[in-house]
């Protein structure tokens, strides 16, 4: 069996991946890291060699879908594929794969797998609908309440990503994966800013994350965030 813990709230996903080893270690399972080119001996009987101690092996695995892979064809078999195969249909196996920030739609496991994903929470898109100029105050205090249950770095990447879509909105260059109803409402959020006040907003954002993955911020994400929001809101 292959199980898949992925999401773009990655700090949930891990924590539910974790939990899940947690779970069965208390089991009595044996939990085995392994690396990603490693799958294929389990799938020739790596799994079958339990430890001493322990009633069952778990496999554990990271960005598993980072290998390149393909669906087998009559034509031509992958074999890492066909590896993937056995395991999903083997209840006797258990291969647990973390994906980091991937949503469930795009993995190329989804049916071979059971897959569990963390999606942001309401509250994240309630915020970065809040964020435009004149709203400053109810901005902040939804980015209060956000900061209280998501990770902050988190927080920062989905308002990050979404001033990102208000920019290409304002230079008529929005990308043409986004469905016709999200579209027309970035563009008419992003019609409540002025070009260079986005444009410097955009600007603190990328500083802000520069600064958290330098440790050069003394304040912190959410109070930075804060404090940019008291300037251009």
């Amino acid at each position: 069996m292959i199980t898949i813990f992925c999401g773009e709230d990655s700090s949930a996903a891990r924590t539910a991946f974790s939990n899940a080893l947690k779970k069965y270690q208390a089991t009595g399972a044996e939990i085995i890291s392994i690396s990603p080119a490693s799958v294929l001996d389990i799938a020739h009987g790596l799994s079958s060699n339990l430890s001493l101690f322990s009633n069952q092996s778990i496999f554990c695995v990271e960005n598993l879908e980072k290998q390149t892979f393909k669906k087998s064809t009559k034509a031509k078999k992958d074999t890492l594929y066909e590896s993937l195969v056995r395991i999903s249909a083997d209840k006797t196996m258990q291969l647990i794969d973390f994906e980091e920030g991937k949503q469930a739609r795009l993995l190329k496991l989804k049916d071979l797998a059971k897959v569990h994903e963390s999606a942001p929470s309401t509250t994240i898109f309630k915020l970065t609908d809040e964020c435009y100029p004149g709203n400053k105050i109810t901005f902040i205090q939804s980015l209060k309440t956000v900061c209280e249950t998501q990770d902050e770095m988190f927080v920062l990447i989905m308002l990050f990503r979404h001033v990102r879509n208000l920019v290409l909105a304002l230079a008529d260059a929005s990308s043409a994966k986004l469905p016709p109803w999200q579209k027309y409402k970035i563009i008419a959020q992003a019609k409540k800013w002025e070009k260079q006040m986005l444009l410097h907003f955009y600007s603190g954002l990328i500083k802000i994350e520069i600064g958290a993955k330098t440790s050069a911020n003394p304040y912190g994400i959410a109070k930075s965030l804060e404090i940019l929001a008291c300037h251009y809101l």
